[in-house]
C-alpha cells in the first residue's frame, strides 16, 4: 500500500428562552450572497481538527478554512424530547443538523421537526429554492442520513431513511405517524425523491431500492419526477450537459472513506502486564484505502455541484457535509478521520476557487458536535513520578507523524460500544458577504439566520 501523505433564579423559563428563542446575531449591517455554500464537517470539534492537522500539515500547518477572517464558536444545544424546556448536553447530527438547516433546537434523533410535537420547520434549502435558487446536498454518507436530511425532509426520527425502515415494531415504533398511510409524508428517501433538489450526491443506493407503500420503488419515483440516477464517476460525467435534476447514489450506503491504518490498524485497548508494565499499541501510518475503488471523492463531488449550480440566474445554496469524520471517530479510526478530514479541505478549495470567479459567494465552514478522540501525551505526564503503570483508559492509536513524531490519539467515551459525541462548541468559519456575522460565541441556530439574511430570505 501507498502511504497517503445558566441563571439559577429564573429557573426552566431562562432555559427554554435560551433555547428556543435565541436572538438574532446584531452587529454590521448584512452584505447580500448570491449563493451560499455550507460545508458541515460532522462530528468537528477543535481536537479532531487538531488530529488531522499534526497529521496531516504538521504541528504548525493551517486548514485553508482556518485562514478565513471571520470565525466563531457555536453552542450546541439539544433538547429533551419528553419536555423541550430542559435541555440535553450531548446533541446529534439530526438535532445539530436540523439547528442549523432550520434554526430551531430540537431534540436527538428529529428531522426537520420540533421536540415534543413533531411540527416541521422551514429549511434553509426549501427557503432558497422557494426564492428561485437553485439547490444542492453533497454528502460522503448516504443522503438520506441525518445531516443532509435535516436540510430536506421532516420526519421523526433520522433511521426512517427508507420505506422498509418505517414499519413499526413492539420495541421501536419508530415512524408510524409519517407512514404515508396515515397521512404522513413517507420515508426520508421518498421525501427526497420528490424534492426537486437539482443536485443530490452522496451514498444511499439501498434505501432507494425499495418498495413503497404502494409497492413502487423509490427509485421509479424519483425517476417519475424527473431525476437522472447516476452511480459512479463515468455517469457523473456523462451528466455534466443534462441541465434537470440529478441523483448520484454511489454506494449502498455511506461512501467508504480514502484513508484507513496500516494493515487495518486502529485504536486499541493498552495493555498492562502482571508486573505492571505498559506494553504500548504499536505506531502505524495511514494510506489510502484500496477498497474506495473508483467513486467520486467528496472534492470532486462539490466541483461537479458547483459546475451544475454555477449557471443558476438568482444564485444557489449548496450544502456540502464530509460525514465521515464523525463516523470513524465512533469507530477509534483515527486514520478514516484524518483522510476525511483532508477530503473537507479539498472540498473547501474548490468553493474557494469558485468564489474567487464569482466573490458573491458565501462560504460557511461549521460542525454538528463535537466527538471523542483527543490527543493524549505518551507515556504519561505523571508516569515519572509514580511507580505505578501510568497509562489512558480506553482505545488509544499511536501515529507516526510527517514530522518525525508519535501521535497519540485517545477514545474513551464508551466501554463496549461505539464512541460517543461530546458535548463541546463547535468551531465556524466564514468568507465572504454576510460572513462579518460570525464572531464571538454563536448558537449554532444562529447559522440558519446568518444564511437566511445572506440571501435576503427574510
Amino acid at each position: 500500500m501507498r502511504r497517503a501523505s445558566v441563571a439559577t433564579a429564573c429557573g426552566a423559563v431562562c432555559v427554554l428562552a435560551l433555547l428556543v428563542t435565541p436572538p438574532l446575531v446584531t452587529g454590521q449591517a448584512a452584505e447580500t450572497a448570491r449563493s451560499v455554500v455550507l460545508f458541515v464537517g460532522d462530528g468537528v470539534d477543535d481536537h479532531q481538527l487538531t488530529i488531522a492537522r499534526n497529521y496531516l500539515l504538521g504541528a504548525d500547518g493551517v486548514f485553508v478554512f482556518e485562514t478565513f477572517e471571520h470565525q466563531a464558536a457555536a453552542k450546541v444545544l439539544t433538547v429533551l424530547e419528553a419536555d423541550p424546556r430542559v435541555p440535553e448536553y450531548v446533541g446529534d447530527s439530526a438535532s445539530g443538523g436540523t439547528a442549523i438547516a432550520a434554526g430551531v433546537v430540537t431534540s436527538r434523533g428529529r428531522i426537520a421537526t420540533r421536540a415534543g410535537t413533531g411540527e416541521p420547520v422551514p429549511t434553509l434549502l426549501e427557503l432558497a429554492a422557494g426564492a428561485g435558487k437553485r439547490t444542492g446536498i453533497v454528502t460522503t454518507s448516504s443522503v438520506t442520513d441525518a445531516t443532509p436530511a435535516s436540510f430536506v425532509a421532516h420526519i421523526g426520527g433520522r433511521f426512517c431513511e427508507g420505506p422498509s425502515d418505517m414499519l413499526p415494531t413492539p420495541t421501536d415504533p419508530r415512524c408510524p405517524d409519517d407512514l404515508k398511510a396515515r397521512g404522513g409524508v413517507g420515508s426520508i428517501a421518498e421525501q427526497l425523491a420528490v424534492s426537486g433538489v437539482d443536485v443530490l450526491l452522496g451514498g444511499g443506493y439501498e434505501h432507494f431500492d425499495q418498495p413503497d407503500e404502494a409497492g413502487v420503488s423509490v427509485l421509479h419515483r424519483a425517476r417519475e419526477a424527473g431525476y437522472r440516477i447516476v452511480r459512479g464517476p463515468a455517469d457523473l460525467r456523462e451528466a455534466e450537459g443534462d441541465s434537470g435534476p440529478i441523483l448520484g447514489l454511489f454506494g449502498d450506503g455511506t461512501l467508504p472513506v480514502e484513508w484507513v491504518g496500516e494493515g487495518g490498524s486502529r485504536a486499541r485497548p493498552v495493555q498492562v502486564t502482571a508486573a505492571g508494565q505498559v506494553i504500548a499499541p504499536e505506531p502505524f501510518r495511514c494510506v489510502e484505502n484500496p477498497d474506495f475503488g473508483s467513486r467520486p471523492t467528496l472534492e470532486a463531488m462539490t466541483r461537479s455541484a458547483l459546475t451544475r449550480l454555477e449557471s443558476a440566474p438568482t444564485g444557489f445554496f449548496l450544502m456540502v457535509e464530509s460525514a465521515s469524520i464523525d463516523k470513524q471517530a465512533h469507530r477509534g479510526d483515527p486514520c478514516g478521520q484524518i483522510g476525511e478530514t483532508r477530503a473537507l479541505d479539498q472540498a473547501v478549495r474548490v468553493a474557494v476557487a469558485f468564489q474567487e470567479r464569482h466573490p458573491d459567494t458565501l462560504i460557511l465552514v461549521a460542525s454538528d458536535h463535537g466527538h471523542a478522540a483527543q490527543i493524549v501525551p505518551w507515556p504519561s505526564l505523571f508516569a515519572v513520578r509514580r511507580s505505578d503503570a501510568q497509562y489512558p483508559p480506553g482505545k488509544v492509536a499511536r501515529l507516526r507523524t510527517l514530522e518525525g513524531g508519535l501521535m497519540a490519539v485517545s477514545y474513551g467515551t464508551n466501554t463496549h460500544y461505539l464512541e460517543e459525541h461530546t458535548g463541546t462548541q463547535v468551531p465556524v468559519y466564514a468568507q465572504g458577504p454576510g460572513a462579518a456575522a460570525v464572531r464571538g460565541l454563536i448558537r449554532q441556530s444562529d447559522l440558519f439566520r446568518i444564511v437566511r439574511r445572506a440571501l435576503a430570505l427574510e
